[in-house]
């Protein structure tokens, strides 16, 4: 038994020197056939190249390719002949080529990975044209991503057009800016502004993108004006950019199938989310580019507001031209942040409001009852701000409600129980309103309860609220 086992791990230790051996073996041959091919020896067929010589060896390129293979072992003209010319290739790449059938060695750079890519993908040698299609993974931008992704149409690799297109879609927003987009021709940019994975912010830059292609060549691409705002969703264009910078366009204004799908997507503001949902493929969004960050708004320091950026913890100031507020409440809404209640001496009437898009302020209607410690959450267009005080006063029980398309403010009813200084969030069309005080005239004023509204039934009921006070 001993000496079986002893004999078996022979046996082995013999089998991977043998496979080394092999290796080196094989690798020598090939090393003494390159030698012979770069002497013209024994060579038995010469590849001319734009009148340039390249001699080699059938047996060793059959072995590499496919398509000599082919070519030297069926009844094809070539497997006879001396020479063989390759038509619409370049004299140094299939120089590359052959040097690598025989040395296993390449150099892909910039320079020569597309033509390389082109003459291996031609010639079916696979381990360079995989070697092309990793340089180009990793070589590729938003200046060049729209090129390889024809590139790799036009020469069959799926792979790297997977590639190219998921980076194109991820940068749209840096993408169209750029001189490639204007290129495209009227089939690629339709393919490409169809495409539900474009990463936006919003539906305006979709728009913004397609009339920058067509305003390159107005006098060329007038005429597929509609085909090209068809791919735009326009029901999902922002209400003032529609108004505003849309319409107003006079491209559009001559155009009235293009005004027809425009007013049609103002049309779509004015329904009820139960109704915006049957329009169906024209108002299904695409996927959003999050840029998170968090900001500051109000607080002592006037007119000062921040950003904080947790991709690198960094900060940076938003100039606002609005005087402070203290006990103020904020909140997120299609890409606007709506800043209400607070107070200086006397609580402050006006809603002051923030477009994170276009970096800019503007006021609005606030709260019917001007107060501070407020809370506030958005619900489907709406804003729902619950409870407060007035300055110095106990907490309040007020429950209103702002609908940002109609701009107007209404008074729901009353809260369970007034409270100040607390929270509100939204969640599957329920709001909650959880915690704070009573205020400061009150004994006991801590709560530790939530309530719910529901928005569809438009009524409030006590929740479970596991809250313990410290």
């Amino acid at each position: 038994s001993t000496t079986t086992g002893s004999s078996g791990s022979k046996k082995k230790n013999e089998k991977k020197l043998a496979s080394k051996e092999e290796s080196r073996f094989l690798s020598s041959i090939m090393g003494v056939m390159n030698n012979l091919r770069k002497q013209g020896t024994l060579c038995d067929v010469i590849l001319v190249v734009q009148g340039k010589h390249i001699p080699a060896h059938r047996v060793v390129l059959a072995a590499a390719s496919h398509f000599f293979s082919l070519m030297f072992t069926t009844s094809m003209m070539e497997s006879t002949s001396h020479e063989v010319e390759l038509r619409s290739a370049e004299p140094e790449i299939i120089e590359l080529l052959v040097e690598f059938v025989y040395t296993a060695r390449i150099s892909v750079n910039s320079s020569n990975v597309q033509s390389l890519l082109d003459a291996a993908n031609q010639y079916q040698i696979e381990p360079v044209k995989k070697m092309c299609v990793d340089f180009l993974k990793e070589q590729v931008d938003a200046t060049n991503c729209l090129g390889i992704s024809a590139l790799a149409e036009c020469l069959d690799c799926p792979e790297l057009k997977l590639s190219a297109d998921d980076f194109i879609h991820q940068h749209f927003t840096e993408v169209y800016k750029l001189d490639e987009f204007l290129q495209l021709n009227v089939t690629q940019l339709t393919q490409l502004l169809h495409q539900d994975t474009l990463t936006v912010r919003a539906e305006d830059q979709i728009y913004e993108s397609a009339v920058r292609w067509l305003k390159y060549d107005v006098c060329n691409r007038q005429s597929h004006m509609v085909e090209v705002l068809g791919c735009v969703r326009f029901p999902l264009v922002s209400k003032a950019f529609l108004s505003k910078t849309v319409q107003a366009e006079p491209l559009i204004q001559d155009n009235p199938e293009c005004l027809k799908m425009v007013i049609s997507g103002m049309r779509y503001h004015l329904l009820c989310p139960e109704d915006r949902e049957e329009l169906g493929e024209n108002s299904r969004p695409r996927r959003k580019k999050h840029d998170y960050r968090i900001a500051l708004f109000g607080g002592s320091q006037p007119q000062s507001c921040r950003y904080f950026n947790p991709k690198d913890y960094s900060w940076s100031d938003i100039r606002c031209p609005f005087e402070k507020r203290r006990d103020a409440t904020a909140v997120f809404w299609d890409n606007v942040v709506y800043i209400l209640g607070g107070s200086q001496l006397f609580p402050i009437k006006r809603m002051d409001c923030y477009n994170v898009l276009k970096d800019s302020w503007y006021s609005k209607l606030g709260p019917p009852t001007p107060r501070d410690s407020l809370a506030a959450c958005a619900s489907q267009g709406k804003i729902y701000t619950s409870g407060g005080s007035e300055v110095g006063s106990s907490a309040l029980n007020l429950f209103e409600c702002y609908d940002t398309r109609c701009e107007s403010w209404q008074t729901k009813a009353s809260m369970l129980m007034p409270r100040c200084s607390h929270g509100s969030v939204e969640a599957n069309g329920l709001i909650y309103v959880c915690g704070g005080s009573l205020g400061n005239n009150v004994s006991g004023r801590v709560l530790s309860n939530c309530e719910v509204y529901d928005s569809v039934k438009e009524e409030t009921k006590a929740g479970q609220c596991g809250m313990k006070l410290l």
